[in-house]
């Protein structure tokens, strides 16, 4: 920084200087010099334009402004300042401006291909899509190696759907200019959505080899790794893009949604708020908001994020979606149904609208228009991006098993399995060690040690079993009373006490022996005021979590006045419910017929555990079978169990508008419904490794 001699160079010289302190970045050291310039010379053109770019680059917009607009009223024709102008115009929102300016520029230069370039882009920005492309082209007329007209058009064949025009375009450009990361970034994220991920990973490699320090670059890392749910790497990468920039608020929308398919929506709905603060604006940003929220079971606000999303960009599909699922959960079919078509008519391409369809209007005859377009699709599935691949087969497996055609079914399920169990590292050997160890851990004389931290809260209805054992009717029906809020799947008692049901956890239940009485307590307080939250005035709230049938003996011993309901079902209906259903997050052991036998088998002892080392009355066993067959006796046998007075509504459940996450949602809004019971005789002939390994219990209860 060169500011000591000043006095004694002249205007030409200083200036001279202060260009070559813009170039390498020192962007005070040139400020300070067209200062001294201006303070003799105020009308030195050069001096206000430098300052007003290096003020620019400095994020102090209104100074850049003011003194490149007078620059503007002394030069009006400065073909240079003019350009620059019309970019930073750009920037500050001031697109009409920009457009004028872009303008005078072509007018005071129509050869300049730059000049072309920047009035597209202003163009560009206030909609006039036509007309951009139109001066990009010209500028390409004459300049054919003008690179930021072939990156943006690129872009805008990018925003057209036009993905392959756009790739052209990107290796167009890289071709002459090797190392444009921006353009790299662009190549890496339109190969990413035409799931090319294999090409998209190679590009992304060279990228990084080249500039390891690429914010974009790392988050377009962190989405490719989320693609193949390779959550920890994911996180990797975000945390690292921000670390580099963190101002790009799409690697903060990266990070919320590792932090989502982690299960942890409170550290997604922090990330998620980042990412709004920096761009308040963005629709992508308002849409991972209103994805936290949903999964935070608030629903006003959710809706509230997404309508905010679409005010802001009424074609974002994703924003469409999310409240149209949102809305199907909460019972508005015909919403949810309507927000689907409006997705799907935006893009035909976009099979995930057809897939929502086909899952809430059951495919009923062979032509229908639903199930060919899935069909058509099938020739180009091998080529889907990896969690798409699996929703396709699953979804088309569906469509199959409700016409009937159950080997054909089959054969889709068992495809969307393999592609699924790709993508996991679940390990059957540490989830069998997992379950000895909860049995070795809870005898009677450790279940007494508990109980001395117990809490006298009545408020926890527990409702727990296997997956698609009838954990969600048995819940409806006791929400659908008067003194019961339903809160459905919580996994607050798992976070709280470190339990994993993958068996990945060292802390349940290890760590339960370590802790003193005070802070077992603690915890336990902890999940009744959690619990508490979600309904603050009701008598009794439920808990539905399946897997909380690992902890039976720790919510005996800490909360006895809490009601503990276990939903058992034949096993090989259980099982086969499980594996032909694609779960959003959990039941890794879910897509191998061998594993998914051997998770029941871990599921089986533990209640059988139960049995032997709790009292009888520790917990309330119902049979799924006798349930259906017997809808008002066996409830009014719960509420009975769960202190509560019989009540008619409770046989009304289907009529409920309370939001239901489950697989079994469509069925939740139906009368009770038998079609599943012996299901899976259907398919007996698929199912012969999940059998072998059943059969000696396969008429037991668990």
């Amino acid at each position: 920084m060169q500011t000591q001699t000043t006095q004694t160079l002249s205007a030409d010289q200083a200036i001279a200087m202060a260009r070559q302190n813009f170039q390498a970045g020192e962007l005070e050291a040139c400020a300070y010099l067209c200062d001294r310039i201006l303070a003799s010379l105020p009308e030195h053109v050069e001096a206000l334009h430098l300052i007003g770019l290096a003020r620019f680059r400095q994020g102090q917009m209104q100074q850049s402004l003011s003194h490149l607009r007078r620059a503007l009223d002394l030069a009006p024709k400065n073909a240079a300042l003019l350009a620059n102008a019309v970019e930073i115009m750009r920037s500050a929102g001031h697109r009409q401006e920009a457009i004028e300016l872009g303008k005078r520029a072509v007018a005071a230069a129509p050869n300049s291909a730059p000049a072309l370039a920047n009035l597209a882009l202003a163009y560009y920005d206030c909609g006039e899509f036509d007309l951009s492309k139109d001066l990009h082209e010209r500028a390409l007329q004459l300049a054919p190696g003008h690179i930021s007209s072939l990156n943006n058009l690129g872009s805008m064949a990018r925003d057209e759907k036009n993905r392959p025009l756009a790739i052209t375009y990107y290796r167009r450009v890289l071709e002459l200019a090797p190392d444009n990361a921006e353009t790299h970034n662009n190549l890496v994220t339109v190969l990413i959505e035409d799931e090319q991920l294999d090409l998209a990973q190679t590009e992304l490699s060279r990228l990084l080899s080249k500039a390891p320090d690429n914010a974009e670059a790392h988050r377009n890392q962190g989405r490719i790794h989320l693609m193949y749910a390779r959550l920890d790497a994911a996180e990797t990468s975000f945390r690292r893009s921000i670390e580099i920039n963190p101002a790009l608020a799409q690697s903060h929308v990266g990070l919320s949604q590792v932090m989502l398919e982690k299960n942890h929506p409170d550290l997604a709905l922090a990330a998620a708020r980042k990412a709004v603060e920096i761009e308040p604006d963005s629709a992508l940003c308002l849409h991972q908001m209103g994805l936290c929220h949903s999964n935070l079971s608030d629903e006003k606000l959710a809706l509230d994020a997404y309508d905010k999303a679409l005010a802001i960009d009424p074609a974002f599909s994703a924003s469409i979606m999310g409240r149209g699922h949102l809305l199907m959960e909460m019972g508005d079919m015909a919403s949810a149904r309507d927000a689907f078509e409006q997705a799907r008519d935006l893009d035909l391409d976009d099979l995930s609208p057809t897939m929502a369809l086909c899952r809430l209007d059951k495919v009923k005859t062979p032509d229908d228009p639903l199930l060919a377009a899935l069909e058509a699709n099938l020739p180009r599935s091998e080529n889907m991006a990896p969690q798409k691949r699996a929703s396709f087969h699953f979804a088309l497996g569906e469509c199959y098993d409700a016409l009937g055609r159950h080997d054909d079914a089959f054969g889709q399920y068992a495809m969307g399995a393999r592609v699924k169990r790709s993508l996991l590292s679940y390990d059957a050997d540490l989830y069998d060690r997992h379950v000895d160890q909860i049995i070795q851990t809870f005898t009677p004389e450790f279940i007494d040690h508990l109980r001395s931290a117990a809490l006298p809260s009545a408020k926890p209805i527990f409702v727990l079993g296997m997956p698609r054992s009838g954990t969600t009717l048995t819940e409806s029906i006791l929400a659908s009373h008067p003194q019961v809020h339903g809160a459905g799947e919580l996994n607050d008692l798992q976070r709280i006490f470190g339990f994993d049901a993958q068996g990945k956890s060292k802390q349940f239940p290890e760590t339960l022996k370590a802790l003193s009485d005070e802070a077992l307590s603690a915890l336990a307080r902890d999940y009744v005021d959690r619990l508490t939250a979600h309904a603050p005035d009701a008598a009794m709230i439920t808990d539905k979590m399946p897997a909380n049938f690992h902890m039976v003996g720790l919510i005996h011993a800490l909360l006895p006045n809490a009601r503990i309901v276990h939903i058992q079902r034949h096993p090989m209906d259980t099982c086969l419910s499980c594996f032909t259903r694609l779960f959003e997050r959990s039941q890794h052991h879910s897509y191998d017929l061998e594993e998914l036998g051997r998770a029941y088998d871990g599921y089986r002892r533990l209640m059988q555990h139960w049995r032997r080392v709790l009292p009888p009355t520790a917990f309330h066993e119902l049979q799924y079978e006798a349930l259906v067959a017997d809808t008002e006796q066996e409830a009014r046998n719960l509420l009975q169990y769960c202190g509560l007075d019989w009540d008619e509504r409770c046989l009304d459940f289907h009529k409920s508008r309370r939001r239901v996450r489950t697989a079994s949602l469509s069925q939740v809004r139906q009368p009770v419904y038998r079609g599943s019971i012996e299901k899976w005789r259907r398919y007996q002939d698929h199912l012969q490794p999940l059998h072998d390994i059943v059969e000696k219990w396969c008429g037991q209860t668990a």
